[in-house]
């Protein structure tokens, strides 16, 4: 068993023992916040606990030390202050008057991480367990390595061209729409509640009960200005559904791609126009424009209705009414008017204006469905069915079937699913009296990364019955990949590839490299070298060009 005297109560990693850890610098003398558990209090035999990372109105979040796996991990503890108190002996009870409130908000709490503890989505942080200890609920997730979105974008350059944005987000939407699907309404989707893994892969986080999200509950809100939906901050006659988590999620859009969060929902509602740089009308594809346009509305009844309908309107241009001709943008800003006429709905947004100066008219509407594509590997998971289906014997009239006659169930062929991606498997409708369930990773040499490489019933044989349940191993590629060329490529750009590759991005660095022979902000030169066999697991250093042909230019005018 690991000896967890080791470990740091700040980061949960080895130090040996140190009072101030030399990897995070936490001082395991100090304590946690009042009313919150103290560091090395353990929770169902099992989880460790140590500083306190977050704190709002619905609970407590707490590193921790899973002694079971061996792992480090995250712990929610289900604690509204406004309606709980710590007991001495570290229970929890409830405020005399707010019983009903905290219940309310403890079975929610229960309700939405069991259902993703359930769910396979792939682009959710994990629960790994939900259980009931000291009054209260507590609920345990997968300690992802990464960073947020937000610093991620900072990170790289402020912005993301939309094709890169559109690789990163894929499997994001196709989770988000299954959230929707078994009833969860995130309601603070943004570049703070999505991290970008070491993998590469974006993760949605921070699950909440309802209530968290909405500025005129009991509760303190938790609401992220430019990407609450105006239903958030309690608008007479408007409500929470699906249509919120599109409004933030064309919010987060809005800002990886433009750079700019949008006006706070309230203001808009009061003065209800956005606009963008001419130039961002003229690079991102029309669809594009329009689907934002479409999913950022203020009302909630001309928005998308959900995010099926936003990934149509997103991803594969599925708009009605689009004009065929390319708009003229503005030289400064642009502006454009939605098809929706309602008085508060004129939501003025990315697009440009027509040759004849007329302004390009965007539809508004909503649905939800797994996508495609997933650069990262096609996991996206589908919400299997309870339905089971069975062929009584056919029979000219009644009695004609003795009493004691068995009910056959149809059995059906099992397919080949080796090197097929899963998002593709469970969007075909031909497999659809299947249950698949990804049951673990492996390296490949013959299967792509992100597709089948083993299934837990062969095909062919004699058959199954509906509904039974196909075990699958998805590829992570071979062990040793090709190195891919990156010389020419932006930094974004170059480190996209290698994310794709299985390469960590923490193990990117990027070194400037000065030559005015060559483009500006372009790969000189990668270590390893273009195809080469390596590990994944190794640092790869690219070298990106420090020259800008602006200072040549100023240095030339100061020489003359």
């Amino acid at each position: 068993m690991f000896d967890t005297e080791r470990l740091c109560l700040g980061c949960m990693n080895d130090n040996g023992g140190e009072r101030v850890c030399p990897i995070c610098g936490y001082d395991s003398e100090t304590p946690n916040p009042e009313n919150s558990l103290p560091v090395k209090f353990v929770l169902n035999n099992r989880f460790l606990l140590g500083k306190v990372i977050s704190l709002n109105g619905e609970g407590i979040t707490y590193i921790g030390w899973d002694n079971e796996q061996n792992t480090i991990v995250e712990v929610k503890e289900y604690f509204p202050i406004s309606f709980a108190h710590r007991n001495p002996d570290l229970t929890v009870s409830i405020i005399e008057g707010g019983e009903y409130t905290y219940n309310e908000g403890l079975l929610e709490f229960l309700e939405i991480n069991r259902k993703i503890k359930k769910a396979e989505l792939s682009a959710l942080v994990p629960v790994l367990d939900v259980f009931e200890e000291n009054g209260t609920v507590y609920a345990v997730y997968q300690h992802i390595l990464g960073i947020k979105l937000g610093e991620f974008i900072e990170k790289n350059g402020g912005i993301l061209k939309w094709e890169q944005a559109r690789a990163l987000f894929l499997p994001l939407i196709d989770t988000l729409s299954g959230m929707n699907e078994i009833g969860i309404i995130h309601g603070g989707i943004s570049v703070d509640t999505i991290i970008v893994g070491r993998d590469g892969k974006m993760r949605i986080s921070d699950y909440s009960i309802k209530k968290l999200r909405l500025a005129d509950s009991e509760l303190k809100e938790d609401i992220i200005d430019g990407y609450a939906a105006p239903e958030q901050y309690g608008t007479e006659g408007m409500h929470i559904d699906k249509y919120t988590d599109v409004y933030g999620l064309c919010a987060t859009i809005f800002r990886v791609i433009i750079g700019a969060v949008p006006p706070v929902a309230t203001q808009r509602l009061q003065n209800d126009a956005m606009s963008i740089p001419a130039k961002f009308a003229e690079e991102l594809p029309r669809h594009v424009l329009a689907a934002l346009a479409n999913g950022l509305q203020v009302m909630p009844s001309d928005r998308t209705k959900n995010i099926e309908i936003l990934k149509n309107e997103l991803v594969y241009g599925e708009i009605s009414g689009m004009p065929t001709k390319k708009a003229k943008p503005e030289k400064t800003k642009t502006e454009v008017e939605p098809k929706k006429k309602g008085a508060s709905a004129k939501y003025v947004l990315i697009s440009s204006l027509c040759t004849a100066a007329i302004f390009l008219v965007l539809a508004l509407v909503l649905v939800l469905g797994p996508l495609k594509e997933d650069i990262f590997g096609g996991e996206s998971s589908g919400i299997s069915s309870d339905e089971t289906s069975v062929n009584a014997p056919v029979i000219d009239q009644i009695g004609d079937i003795e009493s004691g006659a068995e009910i056959t169930a149809k059995l059906y062929d099992v397919p080949d699913l080796k090197g097929k991606y899963y998002a593709d498997i469970i969007d075909n409708d031909d497999y659809e009296m299947f249950e698949f369930v990804i049951t673990d990773k492996a390296f490949s040499d013959t299967h792509p990364k992100g597709t089948v490489c083993a299934q837990s019933i062969e095909a062919g044989g004699a058959g199954v019955p509906r509904d039974t349940k196909i075990e699958l191993t998805i590829s992570i590629g071979p062990k040793e990949v090709k190195i891919p060329n990156l010389k020419g490529l932006s930094e974004m750009e170059a480190k996209l590839e290698l994310l794709k590759q299985g390469f960590l991005y923490d193990n990117i660095e990027v070194i400037e490299k000065y030559d005015d022979d060559e483009e500006s902000a372009v790969v000189l030169e990668q270590e390893p070298k273009f195809g080469e066999q390596v590990s994944t697991d190794i640092a790869v250093k690219i070298y990106i060009n420090s020259y800008k042909p602006e200072e040549s230019s100023k240095n030339s005018s100061n020489s003359n």
